[in-house]
């Protein structure tokens, strides 16, 4: 019996060797960002090799989130925590399919805070 030989195509081979090439792509870094509690943001700053300038606002984004449920999860500690933390996570499946999609993310609450800290952090 011959022995099978398998040979991979040059797409897959190419794609095995850069399986983090979701990383160049903008929309999908600006979906990474909200990936939750910190994780998504610190990946999608360090590692997404789109444009900067347009990441941030989603990872501004991210980061206030993610420090607000913390800081709520820790104060309420019951079952309301549960509550923020599937609200939590719920928001930031929808602002991720929406950055993913291409679409605007603009919440005014956090324009607000992330105004105040930048003019606080500009002093």
């Amino acid at each position: 019996m011959a022995k099978k030989t398998t040979k991979k195509s040059s797409a897959s081979a190419s794609k095995d060797s850069n399986f983090l090439g979701f990383l160049y792509d903008a929309h999908k870094v600006h979906a990474l960002a909200y990936f939750p509690y910190l994780i998504g943001p610190i990946v999608a700053y360090f590692f997404g090799n789109t444009d900067k300038k347009k990441a941030m606002h989603h990872i501004k984004y991210a980061a206030l989130m993610a420090v607000g449920a913390i800081i709520l999860i820790i104060v309420l500690n019951s079952f309301f925590a549960g509550i923020v933390n599937f609200g939590y996570w719920g928001i930031s499946m929808y602002f991720a399919f929406k950055a993913y999609k291409g679409e605007k993310v603009q919440v005014e609450i956090l324009d607000t805070i992330e105004d105040k800290i930048s003019e606080k952090v500009k002093k």
